[in-house]
């Protein structure tokens, strides 16, 4: 049985809402030639809903396939003076209950950006 006070997880997540602007830029190479309203490049706004040092947790009215590779935009005076880029992979999509921020619940894997970025945005949300 697992002990209900222990986190799961390996990096400890924090909470808060931020804004966030998103770019495709590249889907899984065995769902080539699949139909989906976004196309390589195209962007869309998300808002972050928890942040640890290996990943994030963003609403969308989008839905993408798992390991599709995202760009993840997070403007200038929301967490320091200039944008933090960061590149994520897509990992998990789950339908929300209720479209306050999104129709969809991405979970994103961080696989590119800087330390110091991450520390500063983790540090936002403490």
């Amino acid at each position: 049985m697992k002990n209900p006070d222990k986190e799961a997880r390996k990096a400890k997540r924090e909470t808060k809402i931020i804004p966030v602007d998103c770019v495709v830029e590249k889907f899984p190479p065995d769902i080539y030639g699949e139909k989906f309203k976004l196309k390589v490049g195209d962007s869309f706004r998300g808002t972050t809903i928890n942040v640890s040092e290996t990943g994030m947790l963003i609403n969308c009215d989008f839905v993408l396939p798992e390991r599709t590779i995202i760009k993840i935009i997070i403007p200038g005076g929301e967490i320091k003076e200039t944008q933090i880029e960061l590149k994520a992979s897509i990992v998990r999509v789950k339908r929300n209950a209720y479209k306050i921020f999104g129709r969809y619940a991405v979970g994103l894997q961080i696989i590119e950006g800087k330390k110091e970025d991450i520390e500063k945005l983790i540090k936002h949300f403490i």
